[in-house]
């Protein structure tokens, strides 16, 4: 029965389960933190959650058009230890900013405000309830980077002045997940993302690392999605999809940019997709992201606007292909028949029988 066991495991081996792709809590935020958070200018449309504290020496709004894209009920500000505003300047806590008539939004924190001067609606200070367990989410979070990292990538062909990148159709599940591993020696001004054999609501996953270091320091101009006829089309940068406050388009594909056990993150220019970087202190110089960013701290004046993370749901398990089948049933019979002479073998009625 072993032996069949591990057979079946062996048939059955080319058969895999697709894992979810999901920010569990982190998915109601524009921006998830788990430390601390320090700005001086700059706004967030959607939620913030922050573990640490909360600094901002300035100007800063937050959920701005939280209400305006429909992103859903709950505080637009969570901090796990205390907010410190000083400098010129508002810190101004939104559902909408829109005029003529804005909305507050809400803080919880589990320490306290101080410093001014600030708009927001109601305060609560000194929460043991927050309604975020940052430990378990960036466990979780730290696991789904490590795991996008470890997955089959794809063709990414280094032209120096532009990277291009093209799906292998035996590499794609189900889910029209697509993979691919750039490190930051190949970093180029264009990314050219051929969409030929891409489905409908396709996901592409950047894995980015630096071979030499745990710090990357990351800068991209565009994204521009092309086909096997003109592979360097830039006719349809996925930038084109994105407008700075308004309600954006929905784009053909999502991007997510996975920076798995990178240790600090440079973010020097426009991302049109999310970061999910769980294990990093991220810098943000003074650009755009459109996009949810999940990092370990998070310092600068990167303007995050909202493009929420589509979940990829988990595979179903596959069921085994009928020649799969045919291979476990006539393995099986052999097995059966290899046990019959074994017996005939080694039975005492039958010691004059030799086989070997």
């Amino acid at each position: 029965m072993r032996h069949l066991t591990l057979l079946a495991g062996l048939l059955l081996s080319g058969q895999s389960l697709a894992g979810p792709i999901d920010f569990g809590q982190a998915g109601k935020y524009n921006a998830f933190i788990k430390e601390d958070y320090s700005v001086t200018s700059s706004d967030v449309e959607g939620r913030v959650a922050i573990g640490g504290n909360f600094s901002v020496n300035g100007g800063y709004d937050i959920g701005t058009q939280i209400l305006d894209y429909g992103m859903g009920d709950g505080p637009s500000l969570v901090v796990g230890g205390d907010i410190v505003k000083t400098g010129t300047g508002s810190l101004n806590i939104y559902q909408s900013a829109t005029l003529p008539n804005p909305v507050l939004g809400d803080v919880v924190l589990g320490g306290t405000f101080s410093g001014g001067p600030s708009s927001l609606g109601s305060i609560t200070e000194n929460s043991s309830n927050l309604p975020v367990d940052f430990d378990t989410s960036f466990a979780e979070l730290e696991a789904l980077s490590h795991q996008l990292a470890q997955q089959s990538d794809m063709a990414v062909i280094d032209h120096g002045w532009a990277l291009e990148f093209a799906i292998d159709p035996n590499l794609v599940s189900d889910e029209e997940v697509y993979v691919f591993n750039i490190t930051q020696d190949m970093f180029a001004t264009d990314w050219y993302v051929n969409t030929d054999g891409m489905g409908e609501d396709a996901t592409v996953v950047f894995n980015i690392a630096n071979k030499d270091s745990s710090t990357v320091d990351f800068s991209q101009a565009n994204v521009f999605l092309t086909d096997s006829a003109n592979p360097y089309d830039s006719s349809n940068p996925l930038s084109g999809y994105f407008n700075k406050g308004f309600a954006n388009g929905e784009p053909p594909l999502q991007l997510l940019y996975n920076f798995d056990n990178v240790d600090q993150l440079y973010l020097n220019s426009d991302l049109y997709g999310s970061v999910l970087a769980p294990t990093a202190d991220i810098i943000a110089n003074e650009s755009t992201i459109y996009g949810q960013v999940i990092g370990n701290s998070w310092q600068g004046n990167m303007q995050i606007n909202y493009n929420p993370f589509e979940p990829v749901p988990p595979g179903t398990t596959p069921v085994p292909e009928p020649a799969a089948l045919w291979l476990f049933a006539l393995a099986a019979a052999l097995m059966f028949a290899r046990k019959k002479l074994a017996g005939l073998r080694f039975s005492p009625a039958n010691t004059s029988l030799n086989f070997a």
